[in-house]
């Protein structure tokens, strides 16, 4: 493998072990600075409204001035920014800035990550494929959280430590890193904006980040506190779930292959209702973890056919600001499901209802598809 997708990799990891491994520490934090459901789940919001807000602009600048260069200067910047949690989390204010501000800062890394992928593969019938193991990175990220997520419960302020030391390496590897990049106008990039089938495809997407990583940021402390599941379980669950969330990723482009990407994204989205309607009648806490592996095949192995039909769309040269176009947008979905997840269970103290908030992601994905396989 070509070290340029293993360098896109590991910046993929990097920003994606920062907004979901909230889903663990948020306990032993919100123990800390006393903060209830609605409060927990506006920190990981936080970093969604930044991510939000700034995938458009990061998009064009990727396309103007390459993606190893904005993958070198986003990574410099969340160095000090995690050192300060590290050394001086003491208020919810300061951490919900932060989380803010990287989201902003974030929001160059998976653009770039998927730009490189676009530029060494372009032309390949392989494209889903080098996708997906791009996006490996999430199940794989999931995996890591479930094996050490007790030991990050009772040490969770060096994970920040961590953070810095591993954006520094990320940006010394994407400075010396060698891709052929060839600079887009911004208005060129920017024209992709309206393209029809690009915004029928980013909503396809939104839904999908709504289902997972809602689910993503809030099973853990839903099991534990909600379902009174030991924590010892609720990791496994985690686990599993990033286990199942890998096979599937890694088998969708055979899938793809025989089938095609509209029909692989809607057998994984029906799928993924069935399962947790399937949970939540569950009682057996051993079966409830058993049913994981099966909600992580379904809730990931939609996307490399996602992102691969909207980097088709959009071509090589604006791959940048179509993938930022759709992360700024899908990413509404990944903003919303946490502080929605959380304000569920304030008002009802319920896990059914709050698994129904995040199938809701799945409906829109569904209409969504339907619509866009309807244009020419």
């Amino acid at each position: 493998m070509r070290k340029s997708v293993v360098i896109g990799w590991l910046g993929t990891f990097m920003q994606l072990l920062i907004r979901l491994s909230w889903g663990v520490i948020a306990l032993p934090i919100s123990i800390l600075l006393n903060l209830n459901p609605v409060e927990v789940g506006f920190v990981a919001s936080s970093f969604y409204i930044g991510y939000i807000l700034f995938s458009i602009p990061w998009g064009l600048i990727i396309d103007k001035i390459g993606p190893n260069k904005a993958m070198a200067t986003s990574s410099a910047i969340l160095v000090p920014l995690n050192l300060i949690l590290f050394l001086f989390l003491r208020s919810y204010v300061l951490i919900v800035i932060i989380y803010l501000m990287e989201g902003i800062i974030a929001s160059s890394i998976f653009p770039s990550a998927m730009k490189i992928i676009a530029i060494t593969y372009a032309g390949s019938s392989h494209l889903t494929f080098y996708v997906a193991i791009l996006e490996s990175a999430g199940p794989i990220t999931i995996l890591l959280l479930g094996a050490v997520s007790s030991f990050i419960l009772d040490s969770w302020k060096f994970l920040f430590l961590f953070f810095a030391v591993g954006f520094s390496v990320l940006c010394l590897l994407s400075l010396k890193l060698k891709v052929n990049s060839k600079s887009t106008e911004v208005k060129r990039s920017f024209s992709v904006l309206f393209n029809k089938k690009i915004i029928l495809a980013t909503l396809i997407r939104l839904g999908e980040l709504w289902a997972t990583w809602g689910t993503t940021t809030w099973i853990f402390s839903m099991l534990v506190v909600y379902r009174d599941i030991p924590v010892t379980l609720s990791a496994s669950f985690l686990f599993l779930f990033g286990l199942g969330q890998l096979i599937g990723i890694l088998s969708v482009e055979s899938l793809v292959a025989v089938m095609g990407d509209k029909n692989v994204i809607l057998i994984n989205l029906i799928g993924f209702i069935l399962v947790t309607l399937l949970i939540i009648i569950t009682f057996n806490p051993y079966l409830v973890v058993a049913e994981a592996f099966l909600l992580g095949v379904f809730s990931f192995s939609y996307r490399p056919p996602t992102d691969s039909i909207i980097m088709k769309i959009g071509g090589e040269s604006r791959a940048g600001t179509s993938i930022g176009f759709a992360n700024a947008v899908s990413q509404l979905g990944t903003m919303i499901a946490p502080s929605l997840v959380g304000f569920v269970l304030f008002l009802t103290k319920s896990f059914a209802f709050s698994m129904f908030a995040l199938d809701l992601g799945c409906v829109i994905s569904i209409i969504s598809l339907f619509l866009l396989s309807k244009l020419k």
